[in-house]
Order: structure tokens, then C-alpha cells, then sequence
């Protein structure tokens, strides 16, 4: 046991110096945490600004390949093969003629982003998409019948991003 006055002592609670020690470390742990959330916080727009530059691309590479893929125009069924690019009067709004073919798209670009009518769309100015389409073979699909297509959108940031589809026309 002991004595009244030694278990007095023993319980007196911190010193000064264990208390500066104290707050002198939790300061420390308080600004790596504060500096890591403002790096992280400067950066977050970025994956935001790469995820609508690849939803732009998706998107037009999903419309392009909704095209049937034919020999034909079928608004002229009676004339030549469809060439690569756009025939005289068609663009991607449908006015006159919509485009009606995956080729149709090839040298397509828009610098601000517009729906498949035409419109703008919000909030989209600063991007950027064009298409390239050419013929080429694959496997057993000879390149008359194969059209590989790039769609390449540009964000805000300058960062591409590239997708690729290959359609191949159907020969019975």
C-alpha cells in the first residue's frame, strides 16, 4: 500500500510537456489529412470532364452502329454502291436526308456537341467528336464488306479517347 501522501502524487494527471506533445501530433495528423482532401478536391473534376468525354464517344459510336450496314442507298436503290462518306444532301440531323448508313459518318466531326436532331446539347459546348470510317477486311469479311469505324471525342482537357467498332455487311 501506500501512503496518503505517494498515492497523492502518483495521481496528479499530465504535465504541460505531454500536453504540447499531444496537441503537437494531432496538428501534425489534422494537416496531412486537410493537404490529402485539397489534393483530392482539386482533382475530382477531372474524372468527371473523362467520363462524359468517353459517354460522348459511346454514345456516337452506339448511334453509328444502329445503321444498317447495306450495299445500297436506299434512297437511290437503283444507283451506285454507297460510297464511304455522306451521299449528296445527307447529314446526321435528317434534313434533307438522314445519314443511313455506318459509312455516311466517315470525316463527320462537331466541335460542341449536338443531339442526333440537331440540337445542341447542354452543357457541351467545349467538347469535341469526329468519325473515321474505312473498309477493311477481317477474318473472312473481305474489305468490300468490312468497315472498321474510330470515333475519337475531345474534352475540355485536350485528352482523347478513341473507340473502335468493325461492321460487317451481310452478303445471302
Amino acid at each position: 500500500m501506500c501512503a496518503a501522501a505517494d498515492c497523492h502524487r502518483a495521481q496528479r494527471g499530465t504535465t504541460l510537456v505531454e500536453v504540447i506533445i499531444f496537441v503537437l501530433i494531432i496538428s501534425i495528423a489534422v494537416v496531412a489529412i486537410v493537404n490529402t482532401l485539397s489534393v483530392v478536391v482539386r482533382q475530382s473534376g477531372d474524372p468527371l470532364i473523362q467520363r462524359q468525354t468517353l459517354a460522348i464517344a459511346e454514345s456516337l459510336i452506339q448511334e453509328i452502329d444502329n445503321q444498317p450496314y447495306h450495299q445500297k442507298d436506299p434512297y437511290n436503290p437503283n444507283g451506285p454502291d454507297d460510297a464511304i462518306g455522306p451521299e449528296t444532301g445527307e447529314n446526321r440531323n435528317g434534313t434533307p436526308l438522314p445519314f443511313d448508313n455506318p459509312n455516311d459518318y466517315s470525316g463527320y466531326s462537331e466541335s460542341g456537341i449536338v443531339a442526333p436532331d440537331g440540337t445542341s446539347v447542354p452543357g457541351l459546348g467545349n467538347y469535341s467528336a469526329s468519325v473515321i470510317a474505312t473498309q477493311q477486311a477481317m477474318g473472312n469479311v473481305p474489305s468490300s464488306d468490312g468497315l472498321l469505324v474510330v470515333v475519337t471525342a475531345t474534352g475540355p482537357d485536350g485528352q482523347p479517347f478513341t473507340l473502335t467498332t468493325f461492321r460487317a455487311r451481310y452478303q445471302p
